[in-house]
């Protein structure tokens, strides 16, 4: 009697752990992304700047930022709001006390926005799938060639500027 006892408590609490279990699987998967202005309200609350601008890209948002020290991109995750990677663009140059050199402002210039950016521009402009992206550098200015793919067979190629991060052209393939 007791062993039935024992296997009868067993099964209620395999059973019961595979039904929270289930719950907690089927609700990890049917959580919905968060939106644009979730992702400003919590980089707005835990970096306190001014967002400049927000970019949907397949599963993150790219986020720039005006702060103190400067201008960054925050890499927040869609799924959770996590904050995955923060890298600076640049100094703002009404707070710099002294005035950069020669060197450091050519730089600045000359410092082509990240493919990812390129990506999310064109994406931003185009809806789609991107099938390629080349980087060419050769005239002036430089810039990205990004050809997406749409669902219906048409397909699009932007040329996003590779310091301003700004669309150049869109031309259609037939």
């Amino acid at each position: 009697m007791a062993n039935r006892f024992k296997v009868l408590i067993s099964i209620g609490l395999l059973t019961l752990l595979i039904v929270l279990g289930w719950q907690w699987i089927n609700q990890s998967l049917s959580a919905e992304p968060l939106s644009e202005s979730d992702i400003r309200e919590k980089v707005q609350t835990q970096y306190n700047g001014e967002i400049t601008d927000v970019t949907s890209v397949e599963d993150h948002y790219l986020a720039t930022i005006e702060l103190d020290e400067g201008v960054y991109e925050v890499v927040v995750l869609k799924k959770d709001g996590r904050i995955s990677d923060i890298r600076p663009l640049g100094s703002l140059k009404d707070n710099d006390s002294t005035a950069p050199s020669e060197d450091q402002s050519e730089n600045a210039q000359t410092e082509p926005i990240t493919e990812e950016k390129a990506k999310a521009v064109a994406l931003n402009e185009i809806e789609g799938e991107v099938d390629d992206i080349d980087y060419e550098s050769g005239g002036d200015p430089a810039f990205y060639l990004v050809e997406i793919e749409r669902s219906g067979g048409e397909e699009a190629t932007v040329q996003v500027h590779a310091l301003t991060g700004e669309i150049m052209s869109v031309t259609w393939d037939d």
